[in-house]
């Protein structure tokens, strides 16, 4: 099926048979990889790829995970140190177009999207404009108070949502999705994503990416999708429930 084909009914459908899956499951990770999966299959007709993020604690990661972030981190320019509670936009699900991109340790450049500060998240025009559409102020990052998460954007987030991945440009003038390579090779044509907030304050981050154009209005169609899964994944947002391995 196409993006463009989706109605409600069949977001509706696809939770139908993604629920169970989420009953079985122990982990947030594994919640997630299925809702990524889910996704992707429904939609392989026009899906390059779908993944899920949620922020989790520098702290609460496994040992690989920060090593990838302390490597990133070490790169930039004027970054602040990581502190156990920095939060980290970290990779929990993916399926996708290639057989690389269906398990979070296999990816190379995108395990965790450290959120140190707003002026580091700045540098990153994609997550700068996912995070503002979804309705988490950036300068929330500076103070990491998940408090302020919960009663700003409530649980309930907003749209993020790209036409055409190849030419749009934020405020700056930067190119939006920053990773052409990736765009031009798989013909990504527009990105789209949503989420929502737990209890606690961490985020939660669907993100897809489609060969295919599509409208604003498809795109809004996969608004209860997020909160659907996050209703149902509350139980697994403890430390010891989210990550399941290194």
């Amino acid at each position: 099926m196409r993006f463009e084909e989706a109605t409600g009914a069949t977001i509706s459908q696809l939770w139908t048979t993604l629920e169970p899956r989420l009953q079985r499951g122990t982990f947030l990770e594994e919640a997630a990889q299925a809702l990524a999966a889910a996704v992707y299959t429904q939609f392989r007709e026009s899906a390059v790829l779908a993944r899920v993020y949620v922020t989790v604690p520098f702290g609460e990661l496994p040992p690989d995970n920060r090593v990838f972030v302390e490597n990133l981190v070490g790169t930039a320019e004027s970054a602040p140190p990581l502190q156990a509670t920095t939060p980290l936009l970290s990779l929990l699900g993916t399926q996708g177009q290639e057989a690389a991109w269906d398990d979070r340790r296999n990816s190379q450049r995108h395990k965790g999207i450290p959120l140190i500060s707003s002026a580091f998240v700045e540098q990153i025009p994609m997550i700068a404009r996912l995070l503002r559409e979804l309705g988490v102020p950036l300068d929330w990052i500076d103070s990491h108070d998940a408090r302020r998460i919960v009663t700003t954007i409530g649980t309930w987030a907003g749209l993020f949502f790209v036409e055409d991945a190849s030419q749009a440009t934020d405020d700056q003038g930067r190119l939006v999705i920053p990773a052409q390579d990736f765009v031009s090779t798989y013909g990504v044509n527009s990105v789209f994503g949503t989420g929502g907030t737990y209890p606690d304050g961490r985020i939660l981050v669907l993100v897809v990416f489609s060969r295919d154009r599509i409208t604003q209005a498809t795109a809004e169609l996969f608004l209860p999708l997020a909160d659907l899964f996050r209703n149902k994944t509350e139980s697994l947002i403890a430390p010891a429930t989210v990550l399941a391995s290194v």
